[in-house]
This record gives structure tokens, C-alpha cells and sequence, in this order.
């Protein structure tokens, strides 16, 4: 479909190529991953309880990847763990940025020299960017007008003290899900207000930048010709956020609906 300007130098994603004839968009999750790759324990704390607070857990379990496939989406999945390298962050910040999680519970216990951050950046954080692009670049030399991308994400359902430090004004509930496009920044109006208006007539709260406005992902892809999303759901949605498991009868209600809004919003802007 495309080749990338550097080879793969791990194996920590997965690229799902669009199947038919049809390539609509792309799907992103960065932030389910839970692999620690040995060469970062020295630097964390060991508490494997504190590792798993701030994950997306099983994001990528609520979206049904061959479907995706076949209507046309392609799907990249990280299966790094943010407290090693977030890639929702910019290159000069994702190594080891989570020094304690947002329970204040502490995770980094030394940072690694100049030399080392280097390397991690180039060995997790760079692939993942370059199949970003290289999907992005094919997206556009296919279509006439802008291309679709999201980047998939979860939420605690309730803000933390770490997020309300970052966000004194948030509210202390939150929506079933946020949809965010830097205020108004990185899509036509009317590609964020259909995810909006689908989810609620399926019955969920559904905001805007409220309470998270996109991060480094939104604001890279940005710089492609494209109607560019982040969508964060509320982890009570499918999961229970204290013992960190999923309720199967919550997914098997969330799965099949948020496979079939992803579908037909990709479609629907297909141009």
C-alpha cells in the first residue's frame, strides 16, 4: 500500500490495512498498550498496580478491526505502554514523561541519560509516527478533499487530583464520550458534529473539548490535508476501573455500535 521511508525497527504495533476497494481513513490508538520492554525496568518502579491506572485499557478490543478493514479503515495500534513512551506526545516530552500516575503514585525512579532518550525515541516513538504519515500521505494522494482520521482513546469517568490541577474549571462528571478537535482547529465543523449527534441519538453524552481538547496526535496530523479527531471514552462505558477488567456484557453493547458510527462517519466523509 505504501513503504516507509525508514524500515520498521520494531515490533510494538500493528498496522491493519484496509481491505476493497475503498481506503476511507485511518484509525489511531496509541494509548492501549501495556508491553514494558526490558530495557526501561531500571527506570520504573517496579508497582506493575500503579503501571495499569492510566492505560486505555482494551481500546483496541472495542472496535471490530476486521470490519474496519473491510469498510475501508485502516487501524494502527501501539502496543507500547504510555509510562515508557507516550505517543501522544511530542518527540521532546514521550520518554519517561509520567513520573508518577495520576493517583500520585510514583512510577520513574531515575531518568536515562541524553544518549539513551535518544534511542528510545527513535526505537518506539518514530515508527509509530512514520507509519502515521506514510498512511496519511497514501490518504491523500487518493482522495480529492480532506481525508479522515481519528485517534482512539479512553477516560477515567471521573477526574482525578492530577486532572483537576491541569484543569481547574473541568466538570466532575464526564460524558460517555468527548470528542475533540483543538477547539475548532483540525476538522470541518460538520465532521465532529456528526460523530456528536450520532452518539446522542444512540443515547450516550456525547461533548466537545470537554474535557480534553486533543493531544500531540491531533496536532500532528493536523499538518495533513484532513478532518482530524480524537475520541475519548468513558472507561465505565466497558470496564471496571477499580479491579481493571472488562464487563463482557458492557463491551458486547459498546463493540458492534462504535464499530458501526466509526464506519459510517468514514464513509459518510469519504470524498
Amino acid at each position: 500500500m505504501f513503504s516507509l521511508e525508514h524500515p520498521q525497527k520494531n515490533a510494538l504495533f500493528d498496522f491493519y490495512s484496509p481491505m476493497g476497494p475503498h481506503y476511507r481513513g485511518l484509525l489511531s490508538i496509541p494509548h492501549s498498550g501495556e508491553v514494558v520492554p526490558p530495557e526501561f525496568q531500571e527506570y520504573l518502579s517496579g508497582d506493575t498496580a500503579a503501571y495499569k491506572e492510566d492505560v486505555d485499557f482494551k481500546v483496541n478490543g472495542q472496535i471490530d478491526i476486521p470490519a474496519l478493514q473491510r469498510a475501508g479503515v485502516a487501524v494502527l495500534v501501539s502496543h507500547i505502554h504510555r509510562i515508557c513512551v507516550d505517543l501522544n506526545r511530542s518527540e521532546e516530552n514521550c520518554v519517561l514523561f509520567w513520573k508518577d500516575n495520576t493517583q500520585g503514585k510514583k512510577l520513574v525512579v531515575k531518568d536515562p541519560t541524553p544518549e539513551i532518550t535518544k534511542k528510545f525515541v527513535e526505537d518506539y516513538h518514530r515508527p509509530y509516527y512514520e507509519i502515521l504519515k506514510a498512511a496519511l500521505v497514501d490518504l491523500e494522494k487518493r482522495k480529492s478533499g480532506k481525508v479522515s482520521m481519528i485517534d482512539l482513546h479512553s477516560m477515567p469517568s471521573k477526574p482525578t487530583a492530577y486532572h483537576m490541577k491541569q484543569n481547574p474549571n473541568q466538570k466532575t462528571w464526564r460524558p460517555h464520550f468527548c470528542l475533540s478537535d483543538r477547539k475548532g482547529q483540525t476538522c470541518e465543523p460538520a465532521f465532529i458534529a456528526f460523530f456528536k449527534e450520532v452518539f446522542q441519538i444512540l443515547g450516550y453524552q456525547a461533548m466537545l473539548n470537554d474535557p480534553y481538547v486533543g493531544g500531540f496526535v491531533t496536532e500532528y496530523v493536523d499538518r495533513f490535508r484532513t478532518n482530524n479527531i480524537q475520541i475519548e471514552i468513558n472507561r465505565d462505558v466497558y470496564m471496571d476501573e477499580a479491579t481493571k477488567l472488562l464487563i463482557p456484557e458492557k463491551v458486547s453493547a459498546l463493540k458492534p455500535t462504535l464499530t458501526q458510527v466509526l464506519i459510517d462517519g468514514f464513509a459518510r466523509f469519504d470524498s
